[in-house]
């Protein structure tokens, strides 16, 4: 291993559970020091890389310079003894079954350095990692596992498995000749399992080590290889890392199954020599997303503020801080003023006298209170204004960052950083009163050596202890602030889900299963909040003995060196014992600096976040919107789409003409909504062009494009407000008579008759107080209202309406948005007849592409669609089996069955469809 590897592995803490990837790869790469950005990762294994996948993780790993190769080894070969393959990314299977990315860094002795996205950084007992590992399966040639088995990477393992049976050299060699005589794989795979069978024995008590022990194993390896056709007759199945693939192998190619456990294992950085030719060998770039994570630069939390207070001028700042050395003078000023009052007492006899020296004294302390009490002010405007520069710069970043950065981080964790903004107002606070007790701190010590230059150096050791021990402390402190927080955030995403899915967990009974979920959210973050209490309290405990234990001697040998006690004396001793004080105080700020740096640390991390290169883009830009043409045209030219390292979309060679209306069929999960996506900006194109108006689409072609599209889909929100302001949310400047055509040609004056304060009544998050239905039809008259529309797009519009509305309104958007480019993906196959063109998209791909009355015609999968849905219409309207009601003005009316002409509501359906 190179010795460039830190001691300690980085922690690195998972912000959601697709996120242990990044975090051990960010772990394993800063642990070599390579400098990368976390956030720039994830976003990258939400695009690029299947962050999921151990195979991109190894590739990724290569590409950003460390060395990494993917290994399959038996279970107890993964860490015999010391570390000749750590670090490693390792697999491991979680209590629920499901899979986990963990680092191990090193092992100290029986003790392995772990690093768990999930938790942090532990120490493990290695037997116990061990049942922890997850057991993956494999088919390989039987060949090549041999050739394997015959080198070091197996036999050294063996060896030291062997000699913890108690054998020695020359047993150990005459037991792996046997392996090597035969040219075939069993001899070995039968060894590998008689020891561990043997191990076992020896484990549960059954056998001890040693003699014995070392002949059953021969035994066993000579009565199996005696029987090869009954491999399990005296070793079990599971003592096998290696069996025969009788399914797998193919005419004169034996393969054998390959049971152990995966492992990514980092050999050190790259060399650039070595990294060149990695990029000779492989002929492909860097992708943007990993590229932009390696040049990120490294966090700088308060460097915005400190740029904030230059923009606003350092007049201020320099006067607090000049207030600040003004104020520690006063505090030396006081002792000595104080020490003086009680020599001068006896001689002020005069009642004017001590009348005198009263005034005096409350002039001074008059006058300290005076500078300190614009110091605390101040602070506190700071404070306040450096919050509202945060919140400021928050809200006018969040709508220019691109909607791929959103996807990669919860919800909740973008709401928890937003929330914790109000904790930054402390930063002036405590900046300011440390550097108060920095000054006291120095000018005490100053005192001190003016008044005893014997006793500087041990002051001097008393005042670095005082000041050293907190900075020591902070590595450690932010490190286990920084897992707090992460928990913390978990928690609240975990609130915000149990929130929003109480009605389907209370409908399934799933309270039990969210419970135990919370419970270990709830036990990691106590235990984090544990662990940094117990560093703090740690912390203030040795800052305290030793500041205490070096004012001891400091006062001792002080007063050895005197015959007698004088008046200055007793100011050396308030002197001296107020450094550990001194001290005490800046440990405590120095608990509270990680909390500080962390929450400002998250709250830049979007703030940094690179963002479209024409996100700034000024109100100019909608002005030049109105003359162009009212129809967009845009091609795709072998296009194709991943999300998370998966292609979503493949083949792509697409022309659409200005105005021209286009519908999108498939089945389910087929690819529609991507399709969707990737005009809206959602996804961007792996391979291929997409060109819109004839022009390549860049970042800035994009946002243009966006302020031209009207989009209808399930998931756009509806807002707490009013549903005027609601119809109005897309438009730059609302037209009250376009509003109230967007309400007629959506069917909605019914809804404004329900509503107790019509246009002005809010309709709740999200759209509570309407129906599904209700919610689709604000969501067209919002598009609706929309001016300057180039591109219309439809995904799944009309959910939530009954058939005969769907289909009205359809063919009401199609006549609102004549001449406009329209897109409209939808379940509802016969009522795609009428368009100018349908595309058919299957798996990813655009199957046919063509008019719907051709399509129709011919034997096609546009036409099994048509079919299937009239098969499926047709047996659901026959079938007797329905209760049927009929749900008007919000009443229930039952049907009943003896007046429903089931076969004639179905002719009709199809009647209607056809027509």
């Amino acid at each position: 291993m190179t010795t460039a590897r830190r001691w300690f592995a980085p922690e690195v803490v998972q912000t959601s559970v697709m996120d242990c990837g990044p975090a051990a790869l960010k772990c394993v790469l800063e642990g070599f020091r390579i400098p990368v950005s976390y956030g720039r990762l994830r976003e990258a294994c939400r695009t690029d890389v299947d962050g999921t996948s151990i195979d991109a993780l190894e590739v990724v790993a290569n590409d950003l310079g460390v060395g990494a190769e993917q290994q399959l080894l038996p279970a107890d070969h993964v860490m015999p003894n010391g570390n000749d393959l750590l670090p490693a990314l390792v697999v491991v299977a979680r209590p629920g079954g499901a899979t986990h990315f963990v680092v191990v860094w090193r092992r100290v002795g029986g003790w392995l350095q772990v690093m768990d996205p999930a938790v942090g950084r532990r120490w493990v007992p290695a037997a116990r990692f061990a049942g922890e590992l997850f057991r993956h399966e494999t088919s390989v040639l039987a060949a090549d596992w041999r050739g394997w088995a015959s080198t070091e990477a197996f036999l050294a393992p063996l060896r030291h498995r062997l000699r913890a049976l108690g054998g020695a050299g020359a047993e150990i060699d005459r037991l792996i000749a046997l392996g090597t005589a035969d040219p075939g794989w069993f001899a070995f795979g039968a060894l590998d399992a008689a020891v561990r069978l043997v191990a076992s024995l020896i484990a549960a008590g059954g056998i001890a080590p040693g003699e014995a022990a070392l002949g059953l194993v021969m035994s066993l390896h000579a009565e199996t290889l005696a029987a090869p056709t009954d491999i399990h007759r005296l070793i079990a199945a599971d003592y096998w890392s290696v069996v025969p693939d009788a399914a797998g192998s193919a005419a004169g190619e034996r393969r054998v199954m390959l049971r152990g456990a995966v492992l990514v294992q980092f050999t050190g950085p790259r060399t650039p020599a070595a990294a060149a030719r990695r990029w000779t060998e492989t002929d492909r770039p860097l992708s943007p997303d990993l590229a932009a994570a390696l040049a990120d630069p490294p966090a700088r939390p308060f460097a915005p503020l400190l740029q904030g207070l230059r923009e606003d001028g350092l007049t201020a700042p320099l006067a607090l801080a000049a207030a600040t050395l003004a104020a520690g003078a006063v505090a030396i000023a006081e002792a000595l003023l104080f020490r003086g009052l009680i020599d001068i007492g006896e001689g002020l006899a005069l009642g004017s006298q001590r009348a005198a020296a009263a005034a005096a004294l409350l002039v001074f302390l008059a006058i300290g209170l005076a500078i300190r009490y614009p110091l605390v002010t101040e602070a506190l405007r700071f404070g306040r204004a450096m919050e509202l520069r945060l919140r400021l710069a928050l809200f006018a970043k969040l709508p220019r960052l691109d909607d791929r950065y959103f996807q990669s981080r919860p919800v909740s964790d973008m709401a928890d950083r937003a929330h914790a903004v109000q904790l930054a107002r402390s930063v002036p606070s405590m900046a300011l009163h440390g550097l108060l007790t920095v000054f006291e701190l120095l000018v005490t010590l100053a005192a001190i050596a003016v008044l005893d230059p014997a006793s500087a150096p041990i002051a001097l050791l008393l005042a670095g202890a005082a000041a050293l021990v907190p900075v020591l402390l902070q590595p450690v402190l932010s490190e286990r602030d920084a897992r707090l927080r992460i928990h913390g955030g978990a928690l609240a995403g975990f609130y915000l889900d149990a929130l929003l899915g109480l009605v389907p967990i209370r409908a399934h009974r799933a309270e039990a299963a969210v419970r135990q979920q919370h419970e270990g959210l709830l036990v990691e973050w106590s235990r984090s909040a544990r662990a940094f209490l117990a560093a703090a309290t740690l912390g203030r405990a040795v800052q305290s003995l030793v500041s205490a234990g070096l004012a001891a001697a400091l006062l001792v040998a002080h007063f050895q060196r005197l015959d007698g006690v004088a008046g200055s004396d007793l100011l050396l001793v308030y002197w001296t014992l107020k450094l550990p004080a001194l001290g005490g105080t800046l440990t405590l700020l120095s608990q509270r600096y990680p909390a500080q740096r962390n929450i400002l640390l998250r709250l830049m991390e979007p703030l940094s976040a690179p963002e479209p290169a024409a996100a700034t883009a000024t109100a100019a830009a909608p002005a030049a919107v109105a003359a162009v043409p009212a129809g967009v045209a845009f091609r795709i030219e072998a296009g194709r789409v991943a999300a998370a390292g998966h292609t979503i979309l493949s083949d792509l060679d697409l022309v659409v003409a200005a105005g021209e209306q286009i519908a999108v069929v498939g089945p389910s999960g087929a690819g529609k909504s991507s399709l969707i996506g990737l005009l809206l900006g959602w996804h961007r194109l792996a391979t291929g062009r997409l060109i819109v108006d004839g022009r390549p689409a860049g970042p800035a072609e994009v946002i243009d494009l966006r302020r031209r599209i009207a989009w209808v889909d399930p998931a756009v929100q509806i807002w707490n407000r009013s549903l005027v302001e609601n119809l109005a949310y897309a438009t730059d400047m609302p037209d009250t008579r376009r509003m109230i055509e967007a309400l007629d040609a959506a069917e909605l004056r019914d809804l404004l008759g329900g509503l107790p304060d019509g246009l002005q009544t809010a309709l709740g998050e999200g759209g509570a107080l309407l129906s599904g239905g209700q919610g689709q039809r604000v969501r067209l008259a919002r598009a609706f209202a929309q001016n300057a529309v180039g591109l219309a797009l439809l995904d799944e519009p009309f959910r939530g309406l009954d058939r005969r509305q769907r289909s009205e309104l359809l063919a009401v958007a199609r006549r609102h948005w004549a001449g406009t480019t329209l897109i409209c993906a939808t379940h509802d196959v016969a009522d795609t007849l009428g368009f100018d063109r349908v595309l058919v998209v299957e798996s990813g791909r655009i199957v046919e592409d063509g008019a719907p009355d051709r399509l129709a015609s011919t034997p096609s999968r546009y036409r099994d669609l048509l079919d299937a849905e009239a098969r499926l219409r047709e047996r659901l309207w026959r079938n007797r089996d329905w209760r049927r009601i009929r749900v008007q003005n919000g009443r229930i009316h039952p049907v009943p069955a003896g007046l429903v002409d089931v076969a004639a509501e179905a002719r009709q359906a199809n009647r209607r469809e056809s027509a």
